[in-house]
């Protein structure tokens, strides 16, 4: 049987899991990081890609920002290199991104954001397949959703490699570092 990791009473310490793929560790975010997490968002295109993260990223929006990731195990895993340095952050929520309450019925809301120094080295490609195959061997979700802003071409091409498939909804949404309403463009992968 396999074991609900997302329980609070699962047996399995957060920080104890790490998902290893060819050139990168995936684990839990710790207080440490909080430098490294304000270079992944300070960038102004980065935070626009984002519901939540406004612009300018000051430290205390940094500081509640790593605290609510903290608190969600195995929601957010953080990115790094070989060096143990974080590069990036790797999410699979269960709540509704942006204003839209009902986009989760094709399944959890995967979202990915890399450091702009490490941007063009297929870093969120490779932390998306190990990710998701970590879940696929542990049989956690069959269907996976994803979205980004229809101007993130990037992010698009991203999810495109990583076989996510366009569903043909689109919604309008916000984001904290942006004015107004922006198209989203709606995706699934099936496991």
């Amino acid at each position: 049987m396999i074991m609900n990791i997302y329980a609070s009473d699962s047996p399995v310490r957060p920080e104890a899991v790490s998902i290893e793929t060819t050139r990168l560790s995936l684990n839990a975010l710790r207080d440490t990081d909080l430098d490294d997490l304000m270079a992944v968002f300070c960038d102004n295109s980065s935070a626009r890609m984002t519901h939540t993260v406004p612009h300018p990223f000051k430290r205390e929006d940094a500081e509640r920002l790593l605290a609510n990731m903290m608190a969600k195990p195995y929601a957010y895993w953080a990115i790094r290199l070989d060096d143990d340095r974080l590069i990036g952050v790797i999410s699979l929520t269960r709540a509704a991104c942006g204003k839209t309450s009902d986009l989760h019925h094709f399944g959890p809301h995967l979202g990915i954001f890399v450091a702009p120094e490490h941007h063009g080295r297929g870093y969120a490609l490779e932390a998306i397949d190990g990710l998701l195959r970590w879940v696929k061997k542990r049989k956690l979700h069959k269907i996976i959703h994803a979205a980004h802003f229809a101007d993130n071409e990037k992010g698009g091409a991203t999810l495109i490699a990583a076989d996510f498939l366009y569903t043909g909804r689109r919604t309008q949404e916000t984001s904290a570092a942006r004015d107004g309403d922006h198209t989203a463009l709606h995706m699934i992968r099936i496991l």
